[in-house]
């Protein structure tokens, strides 16, 4: 070995300026390294370099100590150094030179961080495995057939294409920088590419460089970062719902707190993944803000818990096709479809779904026509929406909700809220509601009146006890069954109305619509009237207004009225003996107070005079009479006679009998009375005898 002297080079330099020597174009190779060497340990910095038979070359370590020359042989040798400033350098740059190399080796494991070859046009063979290179261009080695460059960070690797040996598996290389494959081609596993900062812009990330390899298209999976590398656990895989991809973009809905990274793989490349270091991109986090909606045409509140299973099934139509919407699940997910006029399901699971989580969904859609709920899903509100909200029609049945707030929707003309269990619906203020359905609700009371354009109304099974439709004249079908409606108005005018169905409420007979032009007309059972305490004077009650009712007839149709004891329906009270009658005012003429009922049968309302559902009164109590005749003495039966028209009625409150007699002595009439009855004896003007065995006589006086 022969060092090279400082005054040699001088000579060669001033024969060089003098024309006496020239120069030839040297191959030269330039390293780093961070190898600590320590010749205890045998630990040293260890090259395998192949010069020419005959060739002289350089080397020199850069730490201090002067550069050595070496002969070549034509045949590999390898030397080993140990850096002579190693307590104070801990990076050197090694320079070799001066031969047409034919084969190049670092020594696995000597943490070489960069190098570069200038001029090596008869390389051959090069390696530099398990170390820390980050780019590496051999390029202009022409010659070139092998290169063994596995397991460095290499993020740039260029190669000619005379390469028949390559071996540049765990790397960090993007598909689009794998060198083209000619020979022996080992490429996996490779280790995730660093992602560079200009391809993350917010919440897009660009993956082109990872699209396609030989034009087959990659498949991605992204995952949030666990902190035990890329080992792609399903736990945390993010949905595909939350970010859209295009031509290897993706833009997401949302941000993330921790890390995110992406596994790529491609059929062409079935070995590119490590066990516990999938192949794609490092983690990366992205400080973007979610999108938002523009505009926000529906928005609602919703706890709905959802699985894989089990989605968020929204049901949207527009008034035109091909619509674009936008939908912000509020999870960080923004579907973005189009709506044509026939009704679409669109499914969606929350990504962050946990029991009693809610969400806000808020819908972007100028032509927006059919908003479907679906049952059961966890409805909380409706919340205001930044524009003014184009849906004509609005179905959320089957949702429990104590309050239910529609006013946000202004131009509905079709709203449906059966089964919703609310105690109070606020209802837009509009003149575009055509049809209202609140079937099966709890709500007490509804104002109505500035619908005027309401066609089709139904508030089945609610607990209303009185409804105002006076001022819907356009009404055709209304439903209003099985509520405490004591008080139904309705213009006298409603001819386009040709279905009603009010029965089972408390709705008065008089009260009744006429049937006019309906085809449907379902009004039975009622219950029974109560009959107010004005309509009641003293003996007087006053059911005029049951008269002369038109009903399902057309024409006036007479009431037969009928009481009747509560203790004994089969007992009649009996006209003229126990009241009189003029018109539907009844005038009452009782022995004793009776809790009585009155039953009502009318051709206007023929299903009202079933058995089933027979309409009557509830019960009232009458007074008796107060001009009773007296009592028999010693009366131990204790029997009681009230003088009526033209009749006297006898009660006990013991089995007896009762004999009366003329003035003259002549027998007129016995009875037998019941403890606690009553009987009824008709006797001509005059005056009588009443004689009950083993009591004394009494006169009366019937006028």
């Amino acid at each position: 070995m022969k060092k090279v002297t400082t005054k040699g080079m001088l000579l060669l330099i001033l024969l060089f300026l003098a024309g006496i020597v020239q120069f030839t174009q040297a191959q030269e190779i330039v390293l780093k390294t961070q190898l600590e060497t320590n010749p205890a340990k045998s630990a040293l910095f260890k090259l395998k370099i192949n010069a020419p038979k005959g060739s002289t070359y350089n080397i020199d370590y850069g730490d201090g100590t002067e550069a050595i020359t070496k002969k070549g042989n034509g045949y590999n040798e390898y030397t080993d150094h140990h850096f002579a400033d190693m307590a104070k350098v801990k990076e050197h740059e090694v320079r070799i030179w001066g031969a047409n190399f034919t084969e190049f080796m670092v020594i696995s494991n000597q943490k070489v961080t960069e190098i570069n070859l200038t001029d090596c046009t008869e390389l051959i063979n090069f390696s530099c495995a398990n170390s820390k290179l980050k780019k590496l261009d051999l390029s202009k080695c022409e010659k070139l057939k092998k290169v063994i460059c596995n397991a460095n960070e290499i993020e740039k690797l260029l190669i000619p294409n005379n390469v028949t040996w390559l071996d540049f598996k765990l790397n960090r290389l993007a598909l689009a920088d794998f060198p083209k494959k000619n020979g022996m081609y080992t490429y996996g596993p490779m280790r995730p590419a660093y992602l560079s900062a200009d391809k993350i812009n917010g919440l897009t990330v660009d993956l082109t460089d990872f699209l396609k390899y030989n034009e087959t298209t990659s498949t991605f999976q992204w995952y949030r970062y666990n902190g035990k590398g890329n080992d792609a656990d399903p736990a945390m895989l993010i949905d595909p719902q939350t970010y859209k991809e295009k031509n290897g973009v993706f833009t997401f809905s949302q941000s993330f707190e921790k890390e995110i990274y992406c596994v790529v793989a491609n059929t062409e490349l079935p070995r590119l993944n490590n066990i516990n270091d999938h192949y794609g991109i490092m983690p990366i986090k992205l400080n973007g803000k979610p999108k938002e909606l523009e505009q926000v045409h529906a928005a609602f509140v919703t706890d709905k818990f959802t699985t894989d299973g089990l989605p968020f099934e929204l049901t949207l139509s527009a008034l035109k096709d091909n619509s674009p919407c936008n939908i912000n699940w509020g999870d960080g997910v923004i579907d973005e479809l189009v709506l044509n006029k026939e009704a679409k399901v669109v499914k969606h699971n929350f990504i962050d779904a946990k029991v009693d989580k809610q969400h806000l969904v808020q819908i972007e859609c100028v032509d927006i026509d059919l908003v479907k709920l679906p049952e059961v899903c966890g409805l909380i509100r409706f919340e205001a929406c930044n524009a003014d909200s184009p849906v004509k029609r609005l179905v959320l049945d089957n949702n429990r909700i104590a309050t239910l707030d529609l006013t946000y929707f202004k131009q509905c003309e079709e709203i449906s809220a059966n089964g919703c269990y609310a105690n109070e619906i606020k209802l837009p203020v509009t003149a575009t509601l055509r049809k209202l359905s609140l079937n099966g609700n709890n709500i007490t009371q509804i104002a109505l009146s500035g619908y005027k354009k309401m066609e089709e109304l139904s508030l089945e099974r609610n607990k209303l006890t009185e409804i105002d439709l006076r001022q819907l004249n356009n009404l055709t079908k209304v439903n209003i069954e099985y509520n405490k409606i004591s008080n139904l108005k309705l213009n006298g005018d409603y001819a386009k109305l040709s279905e009603m169905k009010c029965g089972h409420n408390a709705i008065p007979m008089y009260m009744l619509p006429e049937k006019k032009n309906m085809t449907v007309y379902m009004y039975a059972p009622q219950e029974s009237y109560d009959i107010p305490e004005a309509l009641i004077n003293g003996y007087t009650v006053d059911l005029s207004r049951f008269n002369n009712l038109k009903g399902v007839t057309g024409n006036p149709q007479p009431t037969t009225y009928m009481w009747l004891t509560t203790d004994n329906t089969s007992t009649p009270i009996i006209k003229a003996l126990h009241y009189d009658e003029k018109d539907g005012i009844f005038t009452f003429k009782l022995p004793e107070t009776t809790k009585m009922y009155c039953s009502m049968q009318t051709s206007a309302f023929p299903d009202l005079a079933l058995e089933a559902q027979n309409y009557h009164t509830k019960p009232i109590t009458m007074k008796a009479v107060t001009n009773n005749i007296g009592n028999i003495e010693d009366n131990k039966a204790g029997i009681r006679i009230c003088q009526l028209a033209n009749a006297v009625t006898v009660s006990a409150k013991s089995d007896t009998t009762i004999h009366i007699y003329n003035m003259q002595g002549k027998h007129i009439a016995s009875r037998s009375i019941k403890a606690n009855e009553f009987v009824t004896i008709p006797l001509p003007e005059g005056i009588y005898i009443a004689k009950v065995q083993g009591m004394k006589y009494m006169k009366f006086i019937v006028s």
